[in-house]
């Protein structure tokens, strides 16, 4: 009997103990640094549990290059003393990249591939989810780099076109099919072309992946183009919290006429009356815009003025946008003259002297942002970076991935949102065609 009681009262006390335990654990499941702590404590204490790819903390973290030897943090807040170790030890450190074979090796099994190199694979958000983008990438070498970028843009929802120069090595061309062969919404162009700076070529190879994305997926909202040496500074999250607030205006530069008569003077009359613009390569546009560009004839026509032109790719995109009698949805439509403080599509500095605007290297008047831009990344509004070089100090692609997929975790967890209020003042939001 007395066994009995004991054992009762061993049973109650279990019970009793393990509803607390659950209330408390409820109770505390809510907040943000409690989820973090219950992954971080599942994934050690019962290791054996495959945990939901990309979708807990823990697997946001481990998808991340940590940096051991320095101090990001202090880097982004411009601390001098971390500033100088770090210029120190890039005397002498050497960053070790994935080789284009070892890609090709690795991508044999997709799985394993995605896993190792940290793909996210889920939405992570339902405004993410029900508004797709669409990216192209042109690229001719750095495997290296290119997977990088194309890893902290990817998301199941969206769709990518890889253009590889048709000159590129066949080790790269090969290793791209590859990656691209581990995914159903990335591919590598239909069409491919012999890619050269300041020909219509890069135009090009521009509109043959628009072609292709608008022919591959039917519902993404906004196209955005960028090439294999740039980095995002906006997360995915940012980014279509932005595309909303511009709902459907586009985001690309054009500049006035006077200062750039010489770009179009041997060209001729354009057609349709269409007043000539300057601008930069480098465009964010709703789908409807992106098809006007591919498939009316008045675009085809001034495609092939533009053939004509020096740096054609600088034009078209510039003068479709800013000739608003066309009538397409998200051209700008301001009486205000256009300039590039404007736009927010890239942050790309042109100089020819190392100084306040830039701490890393020139290359044919264009900073390699390094590790002393790396506080001014951190402030600035744009979406991407240009241009920048895995190998040259490496620490700063590091560091600006490091912080990308931080940000990135700490919104998925709630416990960090975005302020959109700086691009909902930009003109060409205000005078957007509807």
């Amino acid at each position: 009997m007395n066994r009995n009681r004991v054992c009762l009262f061993i049973f109650s006390a279990v019970m009793s103990l393990l509803l607390v335990y659950c209330g408390l654990y409820i109770y505390l499941f809510s907040t943000p640094s409690f989820k973090i702590l219950n992954n971080i404590l599942l994934s050690r204490i019962f290791p054996f549990v495959r945990q939901p790819r990309n979708i807990t903390a823990v697997g946001l973290l481990e998808k991340i290059n940590l940096v051991n030897l320095v101090n990001c943090k202090k880097l982004f807040d411009g601390d001098y003393i971390e500033m100088n170790k770090t210029y120190k030890l890039l005397e002498t450190f050497k960053p070790k990249p994935i080789t284009d074979t070892e890609y090709i090796s690795m991508t044999k099994s997709c799985d394993s591939f995605l896993e190792k190199r940290g793909y996210i694979m889920r939405s992570l958000s339902s405004v993410e989810e029900t508004f797709p983008l669409a990216f192209s990438m042109l690229m001719y070498k750095d495997v290296y780099q290119a997977e990088r970028l194309l890893r902290a843009i990817y998301r199941p929802q969206n769709i990518y076109c890889i253009h590889v120069d048709r000159k590129a090595a066949r080790d790269v061309k090969d290793a791209m099919t590859s990656i691209a062969s581990c995914f159903d919404n990335v591919f590598i162009a239909s069409q491919l072309y012999d890619v050269e700076w300041g020909t219509i070529s890069v135009l090009d190879a521009e509109l043959s992946c628009m072609r292709d994305l608008l022919d591959k997926h039917k519902s993404w909202k906004y196209f955005i183009n960028l090439t294999g040496q740039e980095f995002p500074l906006r997360t995915n999250y940012e980014l279509v919290k932005i595309l909303l607030v511009y709902d459907g205006a586009n985001d690309i530069m054009g500049g006035p006429t006077s200062k750039w008569q010489n770009r179009w003077a041997g060209a001729g009359t354009p057609p349709h009356g269409i007043r000539p613009m300057k601008g930069g390569t480098h465009i964010l546009a709703n789908r409807d815009f992106v098809d006007f560009l591919v498939n009316n004839r008045i675009a085809q026509d001034v495609y092939n003025w533009t053939k004509y032109t020096i740096i054609p790719d600088e034009i078209f995109f510039n003068t479709m946008n800013h000739n608003s009698q066309l009538g397409v949805r998200g051209q700008y439509n301001g009486s205000i003259p256009p300039n590039e403080e404007m736009y927010f599509s890239r942050i790309k500095i042109w100089t020819y002297s190392l100084g306040a605007d830039c701490h890393g290297e020139i290359d044919r008047g264009i900073c390699i942002f390094g590790i002393g831009d790396l506080p001014l990344l951190k402030t600035r509004k744009e979406f991407i970076f240009n241009k920048f070089h895995w190998d040259f100090q490496s620490f700063t692609l590091d560091c600006i991935e490091e912080l990308y997929f931080n940000t990135t975790r700490d919104e998925y967890l709630g416990i960090k949102d975005f302020n959109t209020s700086v691009y909902e003042t930009a003109l060409f939001v205000k005078y957007k065609i509807q």
